[in-house]
């Protein structure tokens, strides 16, 4: 049986700094970049709209990025300094969500595109005893603004 291993502290791979505000449909977050590729831009937007996922359904379920719908980039260049990261719940069943994800730096779209995410239940797999507690914490610290305290 594979072990799962969940990494916390300074070493984990959260991407979003802080979320400064969440509602039933939207969530809002930011992230302070220093000279980095656009792909992890893109990861900061699918952590935050699984984090809103894990939020809508209370945790209760395993939230994931099912697929990436279309995304644009504005520039090619290395990302660098603040940027505010927005998601709005954009349509939703049972067990999918489609979120409109932007990263905005001086006003401007830099990222922004539809994310699709899909919740399973809690199994073998994805094992409710260490995930739910963890997801939640990780939560409470970025709304919290205690990141390095996750």
């Amino acid at each position: 049986m594979a072990r799962i291993t969940i990494r916390c502290g300074p070493a984990s791979f959260v991407l979003v700094d802080g979320i400064t505000e969440s509602g039933p449909d939207t969530i809002t977050g930011y992230k302070r970049f220093d000279c980095a590729p656009i792909h992890l831009g893109i990861e900061s937007l699918a952590q935050l709209g699984a984090f809103h996922v894990r939020l809508t359904v209370a945790f209760a379920r395993h939230a994931f990025l099912l697929g990436i719908k279309h995304c644009t980039v504005r520039s090619r260049e290395p990302l660098s300094g603040s940027y505010t990261l927005l998601g709005t719940l954009s349509g939703c069943s049972a067990s999918a969500f489609s979120y409109r994800l932007e990263a905005l730096k001086d006003g401007g779209v830099e990222i922004g595109g539809e994310f699709l995410f899909a919740t399973v239940e809690y199994d073998a797999t994805f094992r409710q005893d260490l995930l739910r507690d963890h997801y939640q914490r990780v939560f409470l610290c970025l709304r919290n603004a205690s990141k390095s305290d996750c």
